[in-house]
């Protein structure tokens, strides 16, 4: 049975927090990685598992511009997309209007498509627009180093040749999955309950985006290495300094990050709530 361990411990400074998923109920003796990060091979779930919902109704698709950062959708993030999930009121849905591949969220009773961006007008679909809806974003994934082009994944789901695993994932040995809470690396893509990749393998340069150790809580921020600082992507956070006197070290570099833009059973399994 699939568990979660709560071992980040919520900072009013740091305002983000990490929860690791390992397939075994939790205990109280456990207070670090180890186990999170070693485990993810023993998984009861794959990526295909979690962010795949009918495989033979999936297209995975590449954003293009930032009209839908206001719900976690930014340019060249991939898109999972959703053809067999029926279009409602408030959905994410990629579709075409007079031969244009569009992005929005969906009013169906006003018949309008809506940007999550305040520059961006809301489109009225008139009755002479030719508009279709493609399907439903379900997910969509950020790369936070870039590791190969997501154009070349872009297809129908059932063309690609090898599992999502593969394609999404370096180093299984060294990889773990964690859910973020807090909204201080929103700036990066990063929102709250949001799927974390994290690799251990992955050497921490300058301005990755990393889970660490400082003084026995675990964080999520950018690494300023050269400054020895840990830096928010949020206005409304300071970042931390590194001090000697410090306990502190890298736990892992977050190589991609997971928006839930749909509800599914398998998110239960995955979601966590202290």
């Amino acid at each position: 049975m699939l568990a979660i361990i709560t071992v980040f411990i919520y900072s009013n400074y740091i305002a983000m927090r990490v929860y690791p998923i390992i397939p075994w109920p939790a205990h109280a003796g456990i207070s670090g990685f180890e186990s999170p990060a070693a485990e993810y091979t023993q998984l009861g779930l794959c990526l295909d598992d979690l962010l795949v919902l009918h495989p033979s109704a999936t297209r995975l698709c590449i954003a293009q511009g930032d009209s839908m950062k206001g719900v976690g959708i930014f340019d060249g993030d991939l898109l999972i997309i959703d053809r067999h999930i029926k279009p409602h009121t408030g959905c994410v849905i990629y579709g075409q209007l007079n031969g244009e591949f569009i992005c929005k969220i969906y009013d169906e009773k006003q018949r309008m498509l809506l940007s999550s961006h305040e520059n961006c007008q809301a489109i009225v679909i008139h009755d002479y627009d030719d508009f279709c809806v493609e399907g439903v974003v379900i997910r969509s994934l950020r790369q936070h180093l870039y590791l190969n082009d997501f154009i070349n994944i872009a297809s129908d789901y059932s063309e690609l040749r090898t599992n999502l695993d593969d394609l999404l994932v370096l180093h299984p040995c060294a990889t773990w999955f964690g859910v973020a809470q807090g909204n201080s690396m929103q700036d990066e893509g990063i929102y709250d309950g949001d799927i974390l990749i994290i690799d251990r393998q992955v050497n921490a340069l300058q301005g990755a985006v990393i889970v660490a150790q400082l003084n026995g809580e675990f964080i999520c921020k950018i690494f300023d290495k050269k400054r020895r600082m840990l830096l928010s992507a949020n206005p409304q956070y300071h970042a931390v300094p590194i001090r000697d006197c410090d306990t502190f070290s890298v736990e892992g570099i977050v190589i991609r990050s997971v928006r839930m833009h749909f509800k599914s059973s398998l998110q239960g399994l995955w979601s966590c709530t202290p």
